[in-house]
């Protein structure tokens, strides 16, 4: 059993109108995350969504009686840290800058030792019409999915840092997954030692376009792209075989949503893909781009999650033949975290007829998958120009039941960094 907030007596979560709880394990030491935690004027590192963080009573980080503002999902916030127990317990409130009903916020975080790192906690209580408005009515369920993105990547933040605190030691990192999350920390740090320690330097090909080609192209790439442009944070990475893919949220070349691929040989990324697009918010059915399920469960399911990922797409996205829907989906469930668009079978199938109108998909360059997740990059065109289409699937009991992606437009050869191509 873990420890939870200690509640002053107005933000009682029994007594509040929006409450929110969320927790993850983390294989790093207190003492990292909460160095993470503290360093408020540089979440955004780990958490781009956190990128106006400003400390107004001169401490270098959060301390107890600090005063801070930021400014969450464009409303400007004034917060005072009202509890301060060193790597354990961090709690602040907050008041809405301009809110006349003088609605308030109480967030509070716990850190639990675990014998492989720690157990953190988040817990928030909101009260007045202001957050009921803006939260209970209009965004039911939004502070949960805020808290629960913070709270992954604070995990995943810590944990590349301690990849970090041992660099030179290529040893730390044991896993492909977990070398991959250092390439992207060593990025969002601006630090090219970090960033490239598990790239081959004599075999890497880039093929994002947005990068000239080898370890020096990556190198130039960090080393001339301004700082809060290279701020990334994984949200979800798998593995299928010698590749990982890596789906991340972030600033990159003015793009916000990402999905990298990486083929490691002999413990070394030989080749990297990058495919991105631009952010958007919440679709009317409530999901941003990035938001659901983070781990791959029941990997006993991955081959046949992927043919049946293979037989749908190109069946009903290839050859354009949709008269066995009913095979592939679950009644009408399937949640959608494309832009503007709802949740359903029935929505997507009016969807994918108008967008019929305008592209074809030609062939599957990438399919890979770790238990219920499949990942497909394909080729096409969209209004007769040459186009990826980048799709995350979901499979729960033999039917899609999630999909994230997106289409991205290839740019002229001529505007490429690299000859490598996208695909």
């Amino acid at each position: 059993m873990y420890d939870h907030v200690i509640w002053p007596p107005p933000f009682d979560p029994k007594t509040s109108a929006i409450y929110a709880l969320n927790d993850t394990d983390v294989n790093a030491t207190p003492e990292v995350v909460w160095k993470l935690l503290v360093d408020a004027e540089n979440w955004s590192s780990y958490f781009p969504a956190e990128d106006q963080v400003k400390i107004l009573s001169g401490e270098p980080e959060l301390a107890l009686g600090t005063k801070y503002s930021r400014v969450t999902v464009g409303f400007p916030m004034h917060l005072i840290v009202t509890e301060f127990v060193p790597g354990r317990r961090l709690a602040w409130s907050t008041l809405v800058d301009g809110d006349e009903t003088a609605s308030s916020a109480y967030h509070g975080w716990v850190i639990t030792p675990t014998d492989s790192g720690c157990h953190v906690l988040s817990e928030e209580t909101q009260q007045g019409p202001f957050f009921l408005e803006e939260l209970g009515r209009k965004n039911p369920g939004a502070l949960y999915r805020y808290h629960q993105e913070w709270v992954e990547s604070l995990a995943r933040g810590a944990e590349a840092r301690a990849a970090d605190a041992a660099k030179g030691d290529k040893t730390m990192a044991k896993t492909d997954i977990e070398k991959v999350l250092t390439i992207f920390h060593g990025i969002s740090a601006g630090d090219v030692d970090l960033a490239t320690q598990h790239i081959d330097h004599k075999r890497f090909v880039q093929h994002n376009p947005y990068a000239a080609d080898g370890v020096e192209g990556l190198t130039r790439f960090i080393s001339q792209t301004p700082r809060d442009q290279l701020q990334l944070s994984v949200v979800r990475a798998f593995q299928d075989g010698p590749y990982v893919v890596a789906q991340a949220m972030g600033q990159r070349s003015g793009r916000n949503i990402f999905f990298d691929i990486f083929k490691f040989e002999d413990g070394l990324v030989v080749e990297h893909w990058a495919f991105s697009a631009g952010g958007a918010p919440p679709n009317p059915s409530g999901h941003t781009q990035i938001d659901g399920p983070t781990e791959a469960t029941h990997l006993e399911d991955t081959e046949k999650n992927k043919s049946l990922l293979r037989t749908y797409f190109e069946t009903f996205h290839i050859r354009s033949d949709h008269s066995r829907s009913k095979h592939y989906f679950a009644a009408d469930l399937m949640i959608r975290h494309e832009p503007g668009v709802r949740d359903g079978v029935a929505e997507f199938m009016r969807d994918v007829e108008v967008l019929m109108q305008h592209r074809t998909i030609d062939e599957i360059k990438f399919l890979l998958g770790q238990g219920e997740f499949v990942f497909i990059a394909a080729k096409g065109t969209h209004e007769d120009e040459p186009c990826v289409y980048i799709d995350l699937y979901r499979v729960q009991d033999d039917k899609i039941v999630e999909h994230w992606g997106f289409p991205e437009m290839v740019p002229p050869q001529e505007d490429s960094k690299n000859d490598n191509g996208m695909l």
